[in-house]
């Protein structure tokens, strides 16, 4: 009997990955640990599934057969002969990832065994179109980077991550402060429609905390993902490897919990308190401008906020430290309710600033319990940017890969 917590290990680039297989369906199991690098033979699947090999003979010959799997050349061995390395097969086509941010948006094309292919960054603000065209946007330039890739595959997968929490349910997102016009807004559909390949949605922080999670070994979950940016996400995966969701999709919504009943700052979603009216990168702008001589060039943008910490502004400074301790009282809690093995801080502003990591960690330590935090890792993500491409790319393969998509070839 396999195990249902089986670790997988990828390529993207360059780097070991792991992440868990779950699942019943054997020759899915089979593809996965192939795409995944874990297991690129059959010796290996046996040795990886602890089933017999005529079993995984049988299975893999099948996957051969349906052209899931291919040979690409051998693998040397110590003696006898050389092992058929087993591939998933490239021609099944390519997989799209549009991360998409309020001021900034990530696309990125892979093939079907986890190497990334191209990708490309851009500052473009959400607020400034439809959904409709920023979707068009999006997917002709997903078209664009995948024929620069390889003209002559189709789109077999794409995943739009949006900054925004996901109903599970409907695949849509519900009532997102900082995207006017995409309550319940059919995203899926649309994009389905132009790029003509099944897509995934998924909230943006939760497919960074997939991405870098698959960089830990497996006994190095759970973890929380905190991003902070014009809003605040919160993203969790747990020990197993997969997304919390929830049962409706809220799981993680930390930007719009009231953390001080004192706080009675009105945030852009309605309401007072929260924690993304006084800790985001909008709110620290507010601060910043407050400590600032008032003659002073009002910033507004993260790239200015960051270029003011570059240059030693102490209004800058003291801003971003007050927000990192009220990020850090929040942290605190999660990790009391959740006990996370590592809280994983990411965005562009933690990703410049120590002066909020450090803010983060020492409230954490300060204000959770002894048994919390005595394993408890708190850091930078290990791949920055890449890792909403990374758990693009995780979340499209187990979906192409996965029993009921398989079947349906």
């Amino acid at each position: 009997m396999m195990s249902t917590k089986q670790p997988w290990r990828f390529t993207l680039p360059d780097r070991p990955w792991t992440l868990a297989v779950s699942g019943s369906e054997l020759p899915s199991e089979i593809a996965l640990l192939v795409a995944s690098g874990k297991a690129n033979s059959k010796a290996e699947l046996v040795r990886e599934t602890g089933l017999a090999r005529s079993t995984v003979s049988s299975c893999v010959d099948g996957l051969l057969h349906r052209k899931i799997l291919t040979v690409s050349g051998q693998i040397p061995t110590d003696r006898g002969r050389p092992a058929e390395r087993l591939m998933v097969n490239d021609g099944l086509g390519l997989i799209a990832v549009a991360d998409v941010g309020a001021r900034h948006t990530m696309l990125a094309i892979a093939d079907m065994n986890m190497r990334l292919l191209a990708h490309e960054w851009h500052v473009i603000s959400i607020a400034d179109y439809s959904p409709d065209e920023l979707l068009c946007w999006i997917s002709d330039r997903l078209w664009r980077l995948a024929s620069q890739a390889n003209a002559d595959l189709p789109l077999r997968h794409a995943v739009l991550s949006l900054p925004a929490r996901i109903d599970i349910h409907e695949d849509a997102p519900i009532r997102p402060p900082i995207m006017p016009g995409w309550d319940a807004f059919d995203a899926l559909q649309h994009m389905q429609d132009t790029l003509g390949c099944p897509v995934s949605v998924e909230n943006d922080t939760n497919i960074r905390a997939l991405g870098d999670a698959a960089v830990l070994p497996e006994d190095e979950r759970p973890i929380i993902e905190i991003k902070i940016a014009t809003g605040i996400g919160g993203g969790i995966i747990t020990k197993d490897g997969r997304i919390f969701h929830g049962f409706d999709g809220s799981a993680g919504e930390v930007g719009h919990t009231s953390y001080d009943p004192r706080n009675r700052r009105r945030c852009a979603c309605g309401r007072t308190g929260c924690l993304e009216a006084v800790a985001s990168v909008p709110a620290m702008l507010r601060r910043m401008q407050q400590l600032l001589s008032p003659m002073a060039d009002e910033p507004d943008s993260v790239e200015q906020l960051i270029e003011r910490l570059h240059d030693g502004n102490l209004g800058a400074e003291q801003a971003v430290e007050e927000a990192g301790e009220s990020i850090g009282i929040m942290v605190a809690t999660l990790c009391n309710i959740l006990n996370p093995r590592h809280v994983i801080i990411s965005g562009l502003i933690a990703e410049a600033s120590d002066g909020l990591l450090t803010a983060i960690r020492t409230t954490v330590y300060k204000a959770a319990r002894p048994l919390t935090t005595r394993n408890l890792s708190i850091g930078r993500s290990s791949i920055g940017r890449l890792a909403c491409v990374a758990g693009g790319v995780v979340l499209a393969t187990q979906e192409t890969l996965s029993p009921a998509r398989l079947y349906a070839e």
